[in-house]
């Protein structure tokens, strides 16, 4: 077999993963909405206020609730004033703040009982950043007040399951980060990375949510992706779940 040359990459194969089951629990920031500058700028701005590591703190905020970041990277801080500061910038600053591309599209096919968001950070912060990014607010949600442990912690998706009143075990779980990874697989759920990078633990994982399709088949729901996938989540491996059960082909 000849090599390819060099700085040539192999051909990517387009595969289908698909799953079916009761409702999604949607992450907010980095899954449905981009507002990685926006956060990335207040949390820079916080850690210069306090006399941080930015890169540090930035690298430790992913995922995490305000009250969880300030506990972990300045542990003698008011941490109330700390996150009040954080809760107040975010809100009143969403420039940049946009949807994730094919966030509108998935949330427009998808039955607004079949769905909800939960997310690290505060209601008034994913009001304002959903708002800012043109996209539809569930009439409920789970939000950084409405659980003492946050992600990794499954408490969140847990409520949200209960929120739609299904089973965690028949909800698909859509996140970008690790903690949310390990949040959703903690909670029973099935996972779908939304992002660049492999996300370790996921059972599959897409740029964006441009090639995620959902729609109502049979009073349940259904999810497929058509992506040229690559890294950890295989290469052009057909997956079906069958309302959440994962049954991968190889």
């Amino acid at each position: 077999m000849n090599a390819a040359p060099t700085g040539a990459s192999a051909p990517a194969s387009t595969g289908v993963w698909a799953w079916r089951g009761a409702a999604l629990l949607l992450d907010l920031d980095g899954t449905l909405v981009d507002s990685s500058a926006a956060i990335e700028r207040h949390t820079l701005a916080w850690a210069a206020r306090l006399g941080l590591d930015g890169d540090a703190v930035v690298a430790a905020s992913h995922g995490r609730r305000d009250v969880e970041v300030v506990r972990l990277v300045a542990p003698d801080a008011d941490v109330a004033r700390e996150v009040e500061w954080l809760h107040r910038i975010s809100c009143d600053d969403t420039e940049g703040v946009v949807a994730v591309p094919g966030a509108a599209d998935l949330l427009d096919g998808l039955d607004p009982r079949a769905w909800t968001v939960v997310t690290s950070a505060a209601r008034e912060v994913a009001l304002a950043r959903l708002t800012a990014a043109g996209l539809p607010v569930p009439a409920r949600f789970v939000c950084a007040e409405d659980v003492e442990r946050g992600k990794p912690d499954p408490e969140g998706f847990l409520a949200g399951a209960r929120l739609l009143g299904v089973d965690p075990r028949r909800c698909l779980v859509l996140e970008d980060s690790a903690a949310g990874v390990a949040a959703g697989r903690g909670a029973g759920a099935t996972v779908l990375a939304v992002g660049p990078d492999d996300v370790p633990g996921a059972h599959h994982g897409v740029a964006d949510l441009r090639p995620v399709v959902a729609r109502a088949v049979d009073r349940r729901v259904e999810v497929v992706v058509t992506t040229r996938a690559t890294g950890a989540f295989g290469g052009a491996a057909e997956g079906a779940l069958d309302d959440g059960l994962p049954e991968f082909v190889a």
